[in-house]
């Protein structure tokens, strides 16, 4: 009836509120600075201290980080796969809240960006060129447009134009910030595909059968 009605929109607004503030957060480790603009060598900050942080600490085991050459290439690994992390957990969860581009994803097929979904199973949407289109633009953005710099700072990718802190302080705390919140979304996003295959149901619609 109306009150199971309201209830279920009181869950949804909570929800939203929820992805919000979690998209804020993650934002803040791109947010814009003015404290001026320089170039960001690799031995500008050691890249062994970001990420280490309470409760954990340093967590090397198997002393990983003894080759600096294999750590920086895993270190520019774990910043991009973080990065594309945090943008999929808001692709996943989006279109469950009911944002989609308006507009047809393809007239030859007569598919509907919001006839896509989400998840996997959204990529058996896709005509198979458009998949290839994808794949396409995220090999140049790879190799190309966002490729890593020998000398620059591991995730410094983007040219004279990317926003870098002057006050080390808060440059530490940028990295930190970002790092974290990439590690959180790669362990989001692996949970939300697996769940989805587990359960047939996307995170909003099991949140709102609590």
């Amino acid at each position: 009836g109306n009150i199971r009605d309201d209830q279920q929109l009181f869950k949804m607004v909570k929800l939203s509120l929820l992805l919000g503030a979690s998209a804020a957060a993650s934002a803040a480790a791109f947010a814009p600075a003015n404290e001026g603009r320089s170039s960001t060598a690799l031995s500008a900050i050691d890249q062994k201290t970001i990420g280490v942080v309470r409760p954990t600490g340093l967590f090397d085991p198997l002393g990983m980080m003894a080759d600096e050459e294999a750590f920086e290439r895993r270190r520019i690994s774990e910043i991009k796969h973080g990065r594309i992390a945090m943008m999929a957990v808001i692709g996943n969860i989006a279109p469950q809240l009911g944002f989609h581009f308006p507009g047809y994803l393809s007239t030859s097929a007569d598919v509907k960006f919001e006839d896509v979904g989400y998840g996997l199973q959204a990529l058996s949407k896709i005509p198979l060129f458009g998949v290839a289109q994808i794949v396409l633009f995220a090999g140049i953005m790879e190799t190309v447009q966002w490729a890593q710099k020998p000398g620059m700072a591991p995730g410094d990718v983007g040219g004279e134009d990317w926003i870098r802190y002057e006050d080390e302080a808060t440059k530490i705390n940028k990295l930190n910030i970002e790092l974290n919140n990439g590690r959180a979304a790669m362990m989001g996003i692996t949970g939300l595909m697996m769940q989805e295959q587990v359960t047939g149901m996307g995170i909003v619609e099991q949140m709102s059968k609590w």
